[in-house]
């Protein structure tokens, strides 16, 4: 389905991962989006960003005000796959994959890559590197020579989507996975959300309390089902018009 023209793969997050680990036993390049309300208005506005959301081999609702949205069109969404549920699925099933890591602060990216050894010893890491490089393109060159299978790209949106869709396949991974903000948590910088905070879709509340500057992107994303109700709204005063204006001509 589509939302404001930006591209959601229905599925569970059991189905999502099943997807990602047929992606790893292929020898073709591919990449996964993830998608919450804030971006989602992002894209609205950003026609390459959207472009490389729908170039995705896998889009997902990495927001419950993606979900909701998709209710609200009558074409629901069958649950929000956010980004850590879905490594904290896919991770401890890939023995022997070879993961690279590219991404987030100095400092913060090998301290997150040794969390992530521990925390997955089945893993092979093979590189890490922070996400302040200026050639993109040599960036990708340079992760080649370490030939991973899985490429964590947690860069932050849009410019994470933007570097896989264009300079992904120059690395050699068979798979990347855009994860945004999750090496913070990885590398302990970041707490996430307790699970009674998670169930009732509050995440987002737990991390502007302890990111208070993000309240600008919160409020912006709290519009989003008032836009898509204008947009249904106009989309059907258009059909209503044009059925009008066809009835007038017969």
């Amino acid at each position: 389905m589509k939302i404001f023209n930006v591209r959601f793969d229905n599925l569970t997050l059991r189905e999502a991962v099943n997807r990602a680990k047929i992606m790893l036993g292929m020898s073709s390049w591919h990449y996964i989006a993830g998608t919450n309300a804030n971006l989602l208005r992002m894209a609205r506005r950003d026609k390459r960003y959207c472009e490389a959301i729908n170039q995705a081999d896998l889009s997902l609702a990495d927001g419950y005000g993606v979900i909701c949205a998709s209710r609200i069109l009558g074409t629901p969404l069958a649950e929000r796959i956010a980004c850590m549920d879905f490594l904290d699925m896919l991770l401890p099933e890939l023995h022997g994959t070879r993961v690279y890591l590219l991404g987030g602060r100095p400092g913060t990216t090998e301290k997150a890559g040794r969390h992530l050894q521990e925390q997955y010893p089945e893993l092979l890491l093979c590189g890490v590197h922070h996400g302040f490089f200026e050639d993109p393109k040599a960036m990708a060159e340079e992760i080649a020579q370490s030939a991973p299978e899985l490429l964590l790209v947690c860069l932050g949106s849009p410019k994470q989507e933007l570097w896989m869709a264009q300079y992904g396949a120059y690395t050699g991974a068979k798979l990347a996975c855009g994860c945004g903000g999750w090496i913070d948590v990885c590398a302990g910088d970041l707490k996430r959300a307790p699970i009674g905070w998670r169930k009732r879709n509050l995440e987002w509340a737990y991390r502007f309390l302890q990111e208070p500057w993000r309240l600008g992107r919160v409020c912006m994303s709290l519009t989003l089902p008032f836009l898509v109700l204008a947009e249904a709204g106009r989309k059907a005063l258009d059909r209503t018009a044009k059925g009008e204006h066809q009835d007038g001509r017969k």
